[in-house]
């Protein structure tokens, strides 16, 4: 992950927006797939204003992933994702992602990992742009490559793989068919 480039300018609800973007291109294919901005979901104790929300029907069953969107400057810590994996169980979702500009503390990262929570550091679309001569040096991408403005990373323990409008079948997979 190249971290060469300006931290993105977006604003957090620009932010979510992208979010949502990214997984609505990933559900197209999905039967009866929608998402939802913001949405107010009741839960076992309560009710939980969600970010971007997914639902789509797998298996002849209907499922419902959280997405929670964090505009920080600092790593996001462990105690966050826990926030959300306890959302997940009360509301009865079967996935949940967390995508942030910022990055993660390793423990969050260790905590996402062991409860199969999908991490995104949402990125400027410039630094997924590597070259045979990748170094220190920053390269602007060439108009020809059709970078996105906006990208992210799926972060899986050590690996890490993009996620954008038009690469996402990592995080595909890891929300939508790992089920």
């Amino acid at each position: 992950m190249d971290d060469r480039y300006p931290q993105l300018t977006l604003k957090p609800i620009e932010f979510e927006r992208h979010v949502r973007s990214m997984l609505d291109a990933m559900g197209n294919s999905i039967l009866e797939y929608r998402s939802e901005h913001r949405e107010v979901i009741q839960g076992v104790d309560g009710e939980y204003e969600i970010d971007v929300s997914a639902r789509f029907h797998y298996l002849g069953m209907e499922f419902l992933i959280l997405v929670e969107c964090k505009h920080y400057k600092n790593p996001v810590k462990r105690e966050t994702l826990q926030a959300l994996y306890d959302k997940m169980r009360s509301v009865g979702a079967q996935k949940c992602a967390l995508f942030t500009t910022s990055g993660f503390q390793s423990g969050a990262l260790r905590y996402a990992e062991i409860h199969k929570i999908a991490t995104v550091k949402v990125v400027d679309g410039r630094s997924t742009y590597f070259t045979k001569a990748f170094g220190a040096q920053l390269i602007e991408p060439p108009p020809w490559a059709n970078i996105p403005p906006v990208s992210g990373w799926l972060i899986d323990g050590s690996h890490f793989s993009i996620v954008s409008e038009e690469h996402g079948e990592f995080l595909e997979r890891y929300l939508f068919t790992d089920i």
